[in-house]
């Protein structure tokens, strides 16, 4: 005996339309699926290209570093190696003291293969050589000058006093810092080297 179809199913199915719209559901939670994977990759790709762009300014960084450091040391025994009695004068910032005559010495600026001044640079130049000195006279080689860097104020003559003299002429101990400021785009970098000369 036949039985029946079942009444308010079109199909003749006792479940309808039920196949139909699940089916529909099922693709539109597939697409979501697809859209939320492609955002996840996106996101993901991203953090990758960042820790890459991150790593690359890093290496920058430590490889300027480096040549900054390499440039310093190389000025620092550069001084070192004068005469004792001429190493300030051909170092210093004026030139009309240099011992073999005006603008004959290396000065207090100096140049790195490679490395940009910083911006806000006033000559130009990334390596500076510094030494004891006033804003008032900025060439003398003060004993009274306050640089805890450097460890003065200082008795660099020797007689046992600080005073305000000029003691470029007649100094024992010669107190210096090479300093290399640089900008690039993994930003500002400094290296600094200092040594305390001495003459006995």
């Amino acid at each position: 005996m036949r039985q029946s179809k079942s009444a308010g199913s079109p199909s003749g199915s006792p479940w309808g339309p039920v196949h139909v719209r699940t089916r529909h559901h099922r693709a539109a939670f597939s697409m979501l699926e697809v859209v939320i994977a492609i955002v996840v990759l996106l996101v993901a790709a991203l953090g990758v290209s960042k820790a890459i762009l991150s790593s690359g300014r890093a290496e920058q960084m430590t490889r300027e570093s480096d040549r900054a450091t390499q440039a310093a040391r190389r000025v620092l025994e550069s001084i070192q190696a004068e005469p004792f009695a001429e190493a300030f004068r051909r170092y210093n910032s004026i030139p009309g003291d240099d011992p073999g005559g005006a603008g004959t010495a290396p000065g207090s600026n100096f140049t790195v293969a490679g490395l940009t001044a910083a911006d806000n640079d006033a000559d130009g130049f990334p390596g500076q050589v510094i030494f004891p000195s006033v804003t008032a006279a900025p060439g003398a080689l003060r004993e009274d000058a306050v640089d805890l860097a450097l460890g003065v104020p200082r008795d660099l003559d020797g007689n046992g006093v600080i005073d305000a003299a000029d003691h470029a002429n007649d100094y024992l101990l010669l107190p210096v810092r090479v300093v290399v400021r640089w900008r690039s785009a993994a930003g500002p970098g400094v290296a600094e080297l200092r040594t305390l000369i001495a003459n006995y």
